[in-house]
Order: structure tokens, then sequence, then C-alpha cells
């Protein structure tokens, strides 16, 4: 069975690919084809009324559109569209949630317009605003699958039946710091590195980073940001050839992966490339010449994408059958590229097989070490 982080990154996947056709949906769009695809990804039973309350006054007189209940866990869950300024998150939605939130007698509250998620914490700041209960804030266009990954960590249904919600919020708000860090690490110092190459004439970025911890210009710490790693102890990928003297790009580094896609007659190749998390599906691919309504959005988003495509020279209809890929085109994620070519939903994880037969997922990155 996937897991919680497996779900949520499938659902955010589709969650972005919906919204760059839909880029400001109402309130009850938003409650629909996010918030609720989101909570079921992360576990929750979104048709039971007694674990996902929608909209009930409590005693004090308060409303907030959701109140979540799991186990020894609760919290109030307030929601905004995004037309117009009414997915402006400041001010009056934070009083809403936070005073609901306190009529039920739970610390924990959660502020969205779909793509901005706020954490609010009652014991947060007591003396400030409603405003200062901020804990935590997580954007839809963060990097890679750090948004769902962090948004899995937060809203695990089994996690808050154990009431662990507080250590997650330590947790996540670690991981935005060591990505903060990291961030300042690769601005700051990959210039350091470029000019200890151009000084003594080191013909790859690695080599050079190597000479700059010795020469006390860089810590190791620093190096391994600079070269794929983390503070967290993971292997740092390698630059593989000498180049000018520039940061390679994440695309330069790690390891690209070949996989296949064969489905009713169609057979597609795509190549991944780990280190930015994109697929490339290669000319002379495959694609059946059909869309399945499984998911309205799904099915509207295959057939935008092969319209484009079309137009672009980038497919062509081969016959009634088949669509052949006459470029290669690349994707943001596997599943994007997987409904592409078998135009339905497909966990592409799962679709996607290498030459042993073993299906992507056994290549996927891990979490992150928390």
């Amino acid at each position: 069975m996937p897991s919680v982080q497996d779900r949520m990154r499938e659902a955010v996947c589709v969650v972005q690919e919906w919204l760059t056709h839909m880029s400001n949906p109402g309130e009850a769009i938003v409650r629909q084809a996010i918030v609720l695809r989101v909570l079921h990804a992360a576990g929750f039973d979104i048709w039971n009324p007694a674990e996902v309350v929608p909209e009930e006054t409590n005693g004090s007189g308060n409303r907030s559109d959701f109140l979540i209940r799991a186990g020894a866990g609760k919290f109030a869950l307030e929601l905004k569209g995004l037309k117009g300024n009414s997915g402006d998150l400041r001010g009056k939605p934070y009083e809403q949630v936070v005073t609901y939130a306190a009529g039920e007698g739970t610390r924990w509250a959660m502020l969205t317009n779909g793509k901005v998620w706020v954490i609010l914490d009652r014991m947060h700041n007591p003396g400030g605003t409603f405003e200062d209960h901020e804990v935590l804030k997580l954007e839809l266009g963060q990097e890679g699958h750090t948004f769902a990954d962090d948004l899995a960590a937060l809203l695990d249904a089994g996690m808050w039946r154990r009431n662990g919600f507080a250590q997650a919020v330590r947790t996540v708000a670690d991981r935005q710091q060591r990505r903060l860090d990291e961030a300042r690490v690769r601005r700051e110092k990959t210039a350091v590195v470029e000019e200890v190459m151009a000084r003594f004439r080191i013909p790859t970025f690695e080599l050079a980073a190597d000479a700059a911890v010795r020469m006390n210009e860089l810590t190791e710490a620093e190096r391994d940001v600079l070269l794929g790693g983390s503070r967290s102890g993971a292997t740092p990928r390698r630059a593989e050839t000498a180049g000018p003297s520039l940061l390679p790009t994440p695309a330069d580094n790690g390891k690209r992966l070949d996989f296949v896609y064969e489905l009713k007659g169609a057979e597609a190749r795509a190549v991944y490339c780990p280190a930015d998390g994109s697929w490339t599906v290669r000319a002379g691919s495959t694609a059946l010449n059909r869309v399945l309504a499984q998911e309205r959005s799904n099915a509207q988003g295959v057939r935008k994408r092969r319209a484009a495509m079309l137009e672009k020279g980038e497919i062509i209809v081969r016959d009634e059958r088949l669509i052949e890929y006459v470029r290669d085109v690349r994707y943001t994620s596997a599943s994007l590229s997987a409904m592409d070519i078998a135009g339905a939903s497909r966990n592409g994880w799962r679709s996607w097989k290498d030459a042993q037969g073993r299906p992507a997922q056994y290549y996927r990155p891990g979490p992150e070490p928390d």
C-alpha cells in the first residue's frame, strides 16, 4: 500500500497540474479539488462527518470550515479561495480559525487557500496578535517534493491519532531551516570555490571545493552542500567532468536512469534525472490515442498537454490507436509522463520499469532525514 508520503506526492502532482489550467479557483473549488484531496491522501476519512466535520458551529458560536478529529488529535481548518482578493490569508482569517480552535479546546489550527498552508499554535506567542500564533508556512511552489513531503508530515492521520503533531511541527521547521541554510551556503560560497578554481586553474568544481576546505575558505559541511550532499550526512553528488568555473546545474549532477512503459501496444521510453526530478520521454515513444475520464481534472490535463504538444510538433497521431513522440518531451514528474502515455490516471513510479522489470519506485529518493 502506498505510504502517506507517496499518496501526498501524487495528490500534489495532480493539484499542480490542475492549477496550471485554473489558476484562481474560488473557495468551494479549493475545498473540493484541493483540500479534500489532500486530507484523503493524508489518511483521513473525508466521508466520515465525525472525523472531517464540515462547518460546525461550536458552543462559543464560532465556526470553521472544518474541524478534523482523529484519535487524540484535532485541529481547526479554515479555507479561502484564490479568486480576486479572497486568497489573502492576512488578518480576519487568522482570527476566525484561532478563535474557533480555542472554543474547541485545541491548540492547533490551519489556514489555507490551497497554495499556501499556514500552521497556527495558540500556545505560541500567547500575548500577541492572532497572526503571531503562526509557526509554519508551506507553499506549493517549494522546490521539488518538499511541499508534498512537509504536508504529508503535518497531516498524516496516523500521526494525529497518536497526538504527535508538536513533534511533526518541530521536524518540518528543522527541515525548512536546513533548506534556508543550504540556500545561503550556495548563494554565498559558490563564488569562493569559483575563485579558487580560477586562481589555481583547478579543472573541476569538486576539486576546487576540496582545495577551498584545505585552505580554510570553506567548511566541510559547506562543501557537501555545494556538491549536492547535506549536513545530515548524505553522500554528496560529485561533479563528473571538467568545465567552466560554474557550479554544475542539477541536470549535470547524478546518474540518469532509463525506463520503459508498455501498455496495450504502446511502448514509451523515458530518462529520469534524480538530480532535478525530471522525466524525459524520448522521441520514437508511443502513447495510447485515448483519454479515459477517470478523474475530470486528469483527463483535461492530458487533453491540454497533448494539444500543446501537437501544436509544437512534438507528437503526431500515428493512427486511431497510437500517438507517437517525434521529439523528446520533458516532464516534471513520473506520473504526468505516465498519464500522457496511458491517457488515464497513473502512478508513474509504478508504471515505469527498468530493464530488469523493477518499477521506478525502486530508485525513488527517500524522505529527508528528520
